[in-house]
């Protein structure tokens, strides 16, 4: 299973529609999206408005790969989970952000192990294909703790 998600913040219509053409394309492939308050409703995939934790867990446990906005949220469920994750960013020419950060943080990320970039929607289908057939996952050396000798000088900093 492939799963979509636009975050928690605000909809990402852009990646929904093209989710949506790309499962019709693929109807064999099973998708589910995450859509939030987006105003595309697709007719190609499952999907819902918005998950609670625990089953957003589930989900991301259970797919294949992910397809995600390119914000750090995304990269971090998808590393933590040790997925691989095809982002599209959000264009403030577009409307769909007020700045092009995604679009700045995707160019940072897309060289990690796991992580597969599609810069525009007629990428993203070749993303897709390269996330199913890579083989890498994101996350390589990804802990949710920071590293033990940055804990310790913390400590040292408070308690002295």
């Amino acid at each position: 299973m492939i799963f979509v998600t636009v975050g928690s913040m605000m909809a990402f219509d852009r990646l929904i529609l093209s989710m949506d053409k790309w499962a019709q394309a693929h109807a064999d492939s099973e998708v589910l999206a995450q859509i939030g308050d987006g105003t595309y409703r697709p007719s190609h995939m499952r999907w819902t408005r918005m998950l609670p934790p625990s089953k957003f867990q589930e989900v991301v446990r259970n797919a294949v790969i992910m397809v995600a906005h390119a914000g750090m949220g995304s990269y971090f469920v998808a590393a933590e989970m040790r997925k691989p994750i095809v982002m599209l960013p959000r264009l403030a020419v577009n409307r769909e952000h007020t700045t092009d950060h995604q679009l700045h943080t995707l160019k940072w990320l897309r060289e990690r192990p796991g992580v597969y970039a599609a810069m525009s929607d007629e990428e993203l289908e070749l993303a897709i294909a390269k996330a199913m057939t890579g083989g890498s996952v994101a996350g390589a050396g990804f802990t949710s703790f920071a590293p033990e000798p940055f804990v310790r000088r913390v400590r040292e900093f408070l308690v002295d």
